[in-house]
């Protein structure tokens, strides 16, 4: 199995316009979520790591604290730990890098911080589950590992979709349904590309019982990328975002 590496956008000098092409978190931000329907709003202020513009003056600072207020207080509850934000790079300009999310499908949103994002459109980042019972966030290091995902809803599945290249035919897409709080794979597309064949490979699993089984493993015919054997946009199931 390939393994696709999340590549940093490159950071490109200013347009004529003299905007940053990433988000100038210099001064922090605050973010108001509801998280249920009954309960109160919470107020989350993110901490910037102050780091000084690039060359070509495109902001670098990132975040190094997040705090977590119940609306109308002025008392932090709590500070959301476990992620490696050493690790964070500049989100672009206008990304919604910090959002809610119901993830496990439990009907409270979670939170999300992006903290790596692509060329190719691959995005990864932390994970925070809203324990209803001890009334606060919790990092997930599972979910925080589930990069580029997309929800169904309806069908409660996770969609996760990554590529390595060639526009999309090298790619893994998986779908994971939550059980017992946890993401749990039930279908796989892996696609490759073969150098010593020249050839596209591709293998679909779906889940048995408790075992992933191949249900199909195909190659191109030689050379022929035009006709892949898995065709991404087929895997891109739906995409709410």
């Amino acid at each position: 199995m390939p393994v696709l590496v999340v590549t940093v956008v490159a950071q490109h000098p200013p347009s004529s316009s003299d905007q940053s092409v990433t988000e100038d978190l210099s001064q922090g931000r605050t973010f108001t979520f509801t998280i249920a329907p009954k309960l109160p709003a919470f107020i989350f202020k993110l901490i910037p790591l102050l780091q000084p513009p690039d060359e070509f003056g495109n902001a670098q600072s990132t975040i190094r604290d997040i705090e977590v207020y119940r609306e109308n207080s002025k008392q932090a509850f709590q500070h959301l730990t476990g992620c490696d934000l050493k690790g964070m790079v500049p989100p672009g300009s206008g990304a919604e890098f910090f959002r809610t999310v119901d993830i496990n499908f439990d009907g409270y949103n979670d939170i999300f911080l992006e903290t790596l994002h692509g060329a190719t459109g691959n995005e990864s980042g932390c994970v925070w589950l809203y324990n209803p019972t001890a009334e606060h966030f919790e990092y997930s290091k599972e979910f925080s590992s589930l990069s580029s995902f997309s929800l169904d809803p309806g069908r409660k599945i996770i969609f996760t979709f990554a590529t390595g290249g060639m526009l999309g035919l090298v790619h893994n897409a998986k779908e994971f349904r939550v059980e017992n709080n946890h993401p749990v794979i039930i279908w796989s597309e892996v696609q490759d590309w073969d150098n010593s064949k020249n050839q596209l490979h591709c293998i679909v699993k779906e889940r048995r019982g408790t075992e992933m089984a191949v249900v199909r493993d195909t190659w191109s015919k030689l050379r022929d990328d035009k006709n892949p054997p898995c065709d991404p946009k087929s895997a891109v199931q739906f995409n709410p975002r």
